[in-house]
């Protein structure tokens, strides 16, 4: 019986004893005392002094601040318990692993306050929550989207938090010293560690004997989930390109964890050598594609492939590999209500403002240059290319197919605010008053690291149970890529997990949780989108891979662009908007000579090359751009630079979102936000 679908049945427990007894045994040596051991688990964390800690202008309040760090959407890191991050010690130390010294060196932001909430997440980092799995009613660390989406710049002692921005943590990386590694160590000694075990025992269960019997169970049954993930989607050979700080390959994780590790397809494991930097979240509600190779439209559909790679429990097949009946499948841990309040939360959030208190004044006249230079050199790709708000046409019976798509849930789609063209065809209309086509820009023109793309395109998966009409002789037939693979499996699964919160079309309810009224959609292309740019001063290091720290090295020709340079700290360069790059302790050595890492692509040259995107820029003309984009459509500098063609403030507001306020209420402050077993649906 495959071990990860007996566990999320009936936590068979031989498979688990297996998996602990060849952890120990492999680890019995390490965990001794010796040296090496000892080097090997040391937390491999940076040092920060840090005085202050400013929040930029970005639109939101306090309340908005909370909801976005410590709402749920439902993933687990293996199954680890809510209070256990905070009760674990170090490996051979009695200090305690989660320390706010230890989290902010490993690249997590921690905040200084406790927030007044019933959920607080304390002293947990940001984007660390909790839920309820219904297993066993326990609580379950939550990995939310701020703990990837919350950056962080620091400047002479002072913290500027750009809430949306780029994480620069690496909780998915393995090696000596990182998070991951050392907290699966510190479990590990825990239950082999008698005097270890008690400290652990005492802070979570006292005295009581029947809870500390429990615990063990509960310890023993996550040290043998993480073996089994170690030997699925998190074999080492599987990613040979280091991810580092601040980057994860996530395309090529969530495919590894659905169609290999929940469908339980051993072939459909792919290596994940691509790996791009968190991307900023400000204004995304506004494009029209989503993901770095825009391979997507809709925000629920992309929110709920991005929940199942970050390991949210789910049952989707049986023992012998066939779907779950109807009623099974699609049980999961998986917050949909979480997820619209997020999103609805995003909407209000706009790009940072320069703090030229603490980063330096604005030279006007320079950054007047860097407009006109802007509109000559960048506005033909990044725009924003205002549109008009889209029709999207719909299937209306199992045979439509009216956009070309692998797979279509004719169900689904008419599930939104329907209406009829002028020949009678339903269509969704998108609410958005306006909206931002994104280009994309083909691999071969941009001339930037082709892995993701190529990955994305080439990698190409058995989608077994989910295309269940193909036999098996038709090898040819049952393969997809991630995006085809992903809209298979999410047109079943997101009606299912709409079903089970009583989301329905009534009141447009569906319409609205999709996200704007968007029916899922996916687009197949080896190119990369081109993003507007407010605010991406704040969001180091730059292309899809971070292989350039700074835009100043992304403006100078690539000759003059860093090969390899220190990733982790966080003290700003305000003449470069970058990193520093020294590398210092803690740090992750980024080598663009690995697959992946490549810094070419995205040129400013005279030279008719691949990746050339336009002319050599001088010394001040490269300053110039800097300048501007600064302050690039901040209107408190609109007038001063003589107008500014890409003032936010002549956007078009979100549409207001009741059902996004209703879902964000289980999660205010006061509020009880984790669902108890018995209000959740079974």
């Amino acid at each position: 019986m495959d071990f990860q679908k007996s566990l999320r049945r009936n936590f068979a427990v031989r498979r688990i004893r297996r998996g602990v007894a060849v952890l120990a045994i492999t680890t019995g040596a390490v965990l001794t005392g010796c040296s090496i051991a000892r080097q090997y688990f040391a937390p491999n964390i940076t040092s920060e002094h840090i005085t202050e800690v400013r929040y930029l202008d970005q639109g939101w309040t306090r309340e908005d601040r909370e909801l976005f760090y410590s709402t749920p959407q439902g993933t687990e890191l293996q199954g680890l318990h809510y209070q256990w991050l905070s009760a674990l010690e170090l490996p051979f130390s009695e200090e305690t692993l989660a320390s706010a010294e230890n989290l902010r060196g490993w690249g997590f932001i921690v905040d200084g306050e406790n927030l007044s909430r019933e959920n607080s997440t304390g002293l947990h980092p940001v984007g660390m929550g909790k839920h309820v799995n219904t297993e066993d009613n326990s609580e379950r660390l939550d990995l939310g989207c701020a703990l990837c989406h919350t950056g962080e710049l620091h400047y002479k002692g002072t913290a500027l938090r750009v809430d949306g921005g780029q994480a620069i943590q690496g909780i998915s990386t393995s090696g000596p010293g990182e998070f991951i590694v050392t907290l699966n160590a510190a479990a590990i000694e825990t239950l082999v560690n008698p005097k270890k075990w008690a400290r652990f025992a005492d802070r979570i269960a006292g005295d009581n004997a029947a809870a500390r019997n429990q615990l063990r169970q509960d310890l023993t049954r996550y040290v043998g989930e993480v073996w089994d993930f170690s030997q699925g989607p998190g074999q080492p050979k599987l990613f040979p390109t280091t991810e580092g700080r601040g980057r994860t390959d996530a395309v090529g994780r969530i495919g590894n964890v659905v169609f290999g590790y929940n469908l339980n397809i051993e072939e459909n494991y792919k290596v994940a050598n691509a790996p791009v930097s968190y991307p900023f979240l400000w204004d995304i509600w506004r494009f029209d594609w989503v993901q770095y190779t825009g391979f997507t439209n809709q925000a629920m559909a992309r929110n709920v492939g991005e929940s199942l790679g970050v390991m949210a429990p789910v049952k989707l097949v049986d023992d012998d590999g066939q779907l779950l009946p109807e009623g099974e499948f699609g049980q999961s841990t998986i917050d949909v209500e979480g997820m619209q309040c997020i999103e609805t939360t995003l909407r209000k959030l706009k790009p940072p403002k320069w703090p030229e208190d603490i980063l330096g004044e604005i030279d006007i006249a320079r950054a007047r240059q860097g407009k006109g230079l802007f509109a000559d050199q960048c506005a033909h790709c990044h725009g924003p290319h205002i549109s008009k708000p889209y029709v999207w046409p719909l299937a209306s019976g199992p045979e439509d197919n009216p956009s070309n798509q692998r797979s279509t849930n004719w169900q689904w789609d008419m599930a939104g605010q329907v209406s009829y063209d002028e020949e009678n065809r339903p269509v969704r209309e998108d609410w958005r008053e306006s909206m931002w086509s994104v280009p994309w820009i083909d691999i071969a023109v941009i001339g930037t690291d082709p892995t993701a793309a190529r990955n994305y395109m080439d990698h190409t998966y058995d989608a077994g149970p989910l295309l269940p009409q193909v036999s098996e002789g038709d090898a040819d037939s049952r393969l997809v890529n991630a995006g085809n693979g992903l809209q298979l499996l999410l047109n079943e699964l997101v009606p299912v997990l709409y079903k089970s919160r009583g989301i329905s079309s009534d009141g447009n309810g569906i319409a609205d949780y999709d996200g704007l009224n968007v029916p899922f959609r996916i687009v197949n292309k080896p190119a990369y989108k081109a993003r507007p740019l407010h605010g991406v001063w704040a969001t180091p290091p730059f292309l899809h891979n971070g292989s350039v720290p700074s835009i100043y090295d992304l403006l100078s020709p690539l000759e003059a662009r860093p090969v390899r340079f220190g990733v982790g700290h966080r003290e700003y360069n305000p003449q470069k908007l970058g990193y520093v790059t020294d590398l210092l302790p803690g740090n992750f050595e980024f080598d663009t000579a690995q697959t992946g890492n490549s810094n070419s692509g995205h040129l400013f040259t005279d030279t008719d090359i691949a990746g050339r995107i336009g002319k050599r820029l001088s010394e001040g003309e490269r300053m110039a751009l800097i300048e501007y984009l600064k302050v690039m459509g901040n209107p408190d500098f609109s007038d001063a630079l003589g107008s500014d063609p890409q003032n936010w403030n002549q956007y078009p507001a979100a549409p207001a979102n009741t059902l996004g306020e209703l879902a964000c209420d289980r999660f205010r402050p006061g509020a009880a936000n984790v669902l108890a077993q018995e209000e959740r649906p079974q």
